[in-house]
């Protein structure tokens, strides 16, 4: 009977260092996808509110230079709007196009499920520790790879590819510190409480602004200029709220605290149970955990993709 392949210390090695660099490879990738579409959404967000404003203060320009001041300046003002809500339209259908955004997503998957396979490895967990030829050693990341096969990646040096490597195989207890604890304390909850900071700090911004449109909208029987701006607070106040919605914080919100929580209960079923059958329960918890990442990010991505198809194709 043929040993598994990950018996041997050079080709568990070797596997590891192989799989964790295309995690690697793909998390680079991800971020930088992600990157480029959260700095086009800045900038558009910025074109949107100058085009408004300028809009808006031109056409309240153009009633006072018919009495005095320079005849150039509304007219001027007005180009300068219309080219900025322009720029704020193409950049829009052209940089976060949903193949922008699709790229971005698929980067984060391939790289989530590359960092998953290397930590069944690293632990030496099913099904890697049943495992006797190449072919099943890399049967699952292989359809990984196949998955983005079309995407292009950033070219990253051999330092990059093997940091945070496991440089041992991982007993049960590293394993908890190294993956689900990092996890918990180290990506979910702090995820979690800044979307919740961003969230509320929109929803105070929102207020304010509509506040703001009250009070002009009061002033406006006085003062008719007024009236003009409260469309501005209408264009601020939706372009604040679809740069939420498309960053899904409620969404990811809920979804890191389940996540969260859900390893949570699988360290302490794992602190219990293993007092009785601990090869069991140490297989239970890696396997356990690695699926309940992976779910997560298939919701995301399941997320991302209903968000898309809803949108119409933008």
């Amino acid at each position: 009977m043929s040993s598994p392949i990950l018996a041997d210390r050079n080709s568990w090695e070797s596997a590891l260092k192989n799989i964790w660099n295309q995690y690697r490879t793909w998390a680079i990738t991800a971020t930088a996808y992600k990157s480029s579409v959260t700095r086009w959404r800045s900038i558009i967000l910025a074109f949107s509110i100058l085009g408004a404003v300028i809009g808006t203060l031109s056409q309240q320009l153009n009633l006072l230079t018919l009495v005095h001041g320079p005849q150039w300046l509304p007219s001027t003002l007005g180009i300068i709007s219309g080219a900025a809500l322009g720029l704020a339209a193409y950049f829009t259908r052209e940089a976060l196009s949903p193949d922008a955004e699709t790229k971005a997503a698929r980067a984060r998957a391939a790289a989530e499920g590359f960092k998953s396979e290397a930590f069944l490895i690293a632990a030496v967990a099913p099904p890697y520790n049943t495992a006797i030829t190449t072919d099943e050693l890399f049967a699952r990341t292989s359809k990984v790879t196949e998955a983005v096969d079309n995407l292009a990646h950033q070219t990253i040096t051999t330092e990059q590819g093997l940091e945070g490597i496991p440089t041992e195989p991982l007993s049960a207890e590293a394993y908890v510190k190294a993956r689900v604890d990092d996890q918990i304390d180290g990506f979910y909850v702090p995820r979690a409480r800044a979307y919740e900071t961003k969230l509320a700090n929109g929803k105070y911004f929102m207020l304010g602004l509509g506040t703001i449109a009250v009070l002009l909208g009061l002033g406006s029987a006085k003062f008719p200029s007024f009236a003009g701006w409260i469309a501005v607070i209408g264009t601020l106040t939706a372009a604040v709220a679809a740069r939420h919605y498309a960053a899904r914080y409620q969404f990811l919100i809920v979804t890191y605290q389940a996540t969260a929580e859900k390893l949570r209960r699988l360290k302490t079923e794992w602190e219990v149970a293993r007092k009785t059958d601990p090869v069991a329960a140490d297989q239970k918890l890696i396997v356990g955990c690695e699926e309940t990442i992976s779910s997560e990010n298939t919701g995301w991505m399941a997320e991302f993709t209903k968000k898309q198809e809803g949108s119409g194709g933008r």
